[in-house]
């Protein structure tokens, strides 16, 4: 299949190249021609414009920061939607809004083109395995058309219903993933003064009920001292958009604005760019915890 991406971040990259490997054709484009330079050594081509990308493309995958980027993309003048054609399907990975979404399906089918969003699970770890979950909205018949395409980047793939439901999906996955981070840190901040060490505290609620895999993943890696590869600044708009889609269904949150105001806080000292797991680390040191050769 002749596909088209465009964003090739963190995430957007090693989907690329799992489409690559899978056996499609592929032109790309980011607003950084460098971050493509290991996809055009595998065999991709360059486009110069996301239209220029849809130009001739089956299929146009994005994988983008939020829905402002997604809106200038797609709807833009040099648009996904100026090049693709007829027929055609456009895909969005990137985690927006629903009724966001709902409106480009719409403009698409005034077009003749599909659209399909498909937020992904997994992080920068399954991206690269091809082992992402994908929560995919749309109709079936297109879910069923572009399933196998989808199969290149996600181990799990799964229509959740109509257009705008993958995203919604997408919004309480990580709604619920930063509860659980923060829940984390407080938990390792308390195990740790109360003098347990944190590998045997994660040890023993891994098979326990407090048991998450923001737990495991991300307080090992930090002991570890790894990087999630995942900035503050994108964990804040998803919870944004968590807490807005809630109050827009009138659901009444507890949880869901504290932990928002939680991870907006430590973005607005000058963090929004630092890895997720520099929250940890300035936790414990709130907290007095020093775990310097805990590791």
């Amino acid at each position: 299949m002749n596909v088209g991406f465009i964003g090739l971040g963190n995430m957007g990259n090693p989907m690329a190249a799992s489409l690559l490997r899978a056996g499609h054709d592929l032109q790309v484009h980011d607003l950084c021609e460098d971050k493509a330079a290991n996809l055009l050594d595998a065999g991709a081509s360059w486009a110069a414009s996301p239209r220029e990308t849809a130009a001739d493309a089956d299929a146009v995958v994005t994988s983008l920061p939020g829905p402002s980027a997604v809106e200038e993309v797609v709807m833009g003048g040099d648009g996904v939607f100026e090049g693709l054609a007829h027929g055609a399907v456009y895909i969005d990975t990137s985690t927006g809004d629903p009724a966001h979404i709902r409106r480009i399906a719409r403009e698409g089918a005034a077009r003749g083109i599909d659209v399909l969003d498909a937020p992904i699970s997994g992080g920068v770890f399954g991206a690269r395995d091809a082992t992402l979950t994908v929560f995919v909205g749309g109709e079936q018949a297109v879910f069923d058309r572009y399933e196998p395409l989808l199969r290149g980047v996600g181990k799990t793939v799964v229509r959740m219903g109509g257009s705008g439901s993958g995203v919604a999906t997408k919004l309480v996955n990580n709604f619920m993933m930063f509860i659980n981070f923060i829940g984390a840190c407080e938990g390792m901040a308390i195990g740790a003064r109360a003098g347990i060490d944190p590998h045997a505290l994660i040890d023993a609620i891994r098979p326990s009920m407090g048991q998450s895999r923001m737990m495991e993943r991300c307080l090992k890696r930090f002991l570890d001292g790894k990087p999630l590869y995942s900035a503050v600044d994108l964990g804040v708009k998803d919870m944004h958009l968590g807490v807005d889609l809630a109050r827009t269904l009138d659901v009444p949150l507890e949880l869901g604005p504290v932990v928002e105001e939680i991870l907006r806080r430590f973005q607005d000292q000058g963090n929004a760019q630092a890895d997720l797991l520099a929250y940890i680390e300035d936790y414990l040191n709130r907290s007095g915890i020093d775990l310097a050769g805990k590791s």
